[in-house]
């Protein structure tokens, strides 16, 4: 796709591809509105119809048909969502939770791994320690206190799934907004990871892990970065600038989607540690399947792990 934004400032999004000879049209410019492709000048407007051919001679207009595809698009806290199904979108782009109450910091990474390697990463209690040595808060918690017994309830949710820490009493309880540690895997491909620990008060991540091939992924992230403050207009910036945290996940990644290429995933062994990612393979696969409303019945509602961290 090649995103935009018209005369009128509004987000469009079309396919990448001119009519004419190929060109991918994120290479142009914009120009009176409509996209202009670099190689002939051809336009495209929002709607994909092509409204400007340079070399038409005075009285000639742009023939009927010649357009590109033109993708829906919704602006929601701090993306642009687009549709690529068929028809007219359904429902509206998820929410994120208290976006208008923080400031963020947003980026985006490319990963030799599958979507689903990184959304089971993200939702992995257990490797923080071992994987991310000085940059992640768990890690500094073990090296202060070594292992502790923790215990972790995980539970299915109408989108996915959630795992946090304290539990609750039982499974009537609500699910605590202000949980220690709290993971919330939601369908398709958002991750969120949120925390009420350290001096900064509540932090929240929200990862999207969209697919670019069947072994390969673009993890796009954004990371609160304290709450605005009062009266003052909220901040997001991007950064193109590699996290150390990210890098150090994306080692281990493509080190497992190398062996997985290789074996499948017969070879693996898990243990109760491994509950919400086990759980999110089968919602991905129930999901993929076209079976996910069908079948989450048949998976657990509620579980309380107890784990070493």
């Amino acid at each position: 796709m090649a995103l935009f934004r018209d005369a009128d400032g509004v987000a469009r999004a079309v396919h990448d591809r001119c009519v004419h000879r190929g060109a991918e049209l994120h290479l142009g410019e914009v120009t009176d509105g409509a996209l202009a492709c670099r190689y002939h000048g051809w336009r495209y407007g929002g709607d994909g119809r092509c409204v400007h051919i340079p070399s038409l001679m005075g009285g000639q207009e742009v023939a009927k048909g010649v357009a590109v595809r033109a993708f829906a698009c919704a602006e929601a806290d701090g993306y642009i969502w687009t549709w690529m199904g068929e028809g007219p979108p359904v429902g509206d782009p998820p929410r994120i939770d208290e976006f208008s109450q923080s400031n963020w910091l947003q980026g985006s990474l490319a990963l030799e791994c599958s979507a689903l390697a990184a959304i089971e990463n993200n939702l992995d209690w257990r490797h923080p320690v071992f994987t991310h040595p000085f940059t992640h808060g768990q890690f500094f918690a073990n090296q202060a206190m070594g292992f502790q017994e923790q215990a972790v309830e995980m539970r299915r949710t109408e989108r996915g799934l959630t795992a946090f820490t304290p539990p609750t009493a039982n499974a009537a309880d609500p699910i605590p907004g202000t949980a220690l540690v709290g993971l919330v895997f939601e369908l398709p491909d958002r991750v969120t990871v949120a925390f009420n620990v350290g001096p900064q008060g509540p932090m929240r991540i929200v990862i999207h892990m969209i697919p670019t091939g069947a072994a390969s992924c673009r993890q796009e992230w954004m990371a609160s970065t304290g709450l605005a403050p009062a009266g003052s207009a909220r901040a997001v910036a991007w950064t193109d600038e590699a996290q150390p945290i990210f890098e150090q996940d994306r080692l281990v990644l493509e080190s497992v989607q190398r062996a997985v290429a290789r074996e499948g995933h017969a070879f693996e062994r898990s243990v109760e540690a491994d509950a919400p990612t086990l759980l999110a393979r089968r919602i991905y696969a129930l999901a993929c399947a076209g079976r996910w409303k069908d079948g989450r019945g048949g998976l657990a509602e509620r579980r309380v792990l107890r784990v070493r961290s």
